[in-house]
């Protein structure tokens, strides 16, 4: 197990309450590795955003020509499963870096999802 110490600063009373409600020992390592990553940099004025991890995997493009040969609004589309309940796939994303960013910037989750989608349509 790695050797462990703590970090103190000095603060305004103020300004360490509003901080420690952002500031935990997870998104501190997760700052290291954003800045190891060469993702951000942290300057005396704050974080300055210097890449976003833009890659994507197993994505399938072919839905949309599937939908336009289709005659029924709502198709069903034999061999894709549309039990979002039950999907594998939500249960295994890993949303930390999303939820992270968006508690940083003060944005609403369900916003910044639109937002994301609408960039991935244009692109």
């Amino acid at each position: 197990m790695a050797e462990t110490k703590t970090l103190g600063i000095r603060l305004k009373a103020e300004d360490k309450e509003r901080l420690s409600r952002y500031l935990t020992r997870e998104s501190a390592e997760s700052l290291l590795r954003q800045i190891d990553s060469g993702e951000i940099e942290l300057t005396s004025k704050g974080a300055v955003f210097i890449g976003v991890n833009t890659t994507s995997e197993g994505v399938n493009s072919t839905i949309e020509r599937i939908l336009e040969n289709k005659e029924s609004e709502n198709p069903v589309i034999e061999g894709v499963n549309t039990d979002c309940e039950n999907c594998p796939y939500m249960s295994d994303l890993n949303m930390s870096g999303f939820d992270e960013v968006c508690e940083f910037k003060g944005i609403d989750r369900q916003k910044a999802l639109d937002k994301c989608v609408q960039m991935l349509w244009r692109g």
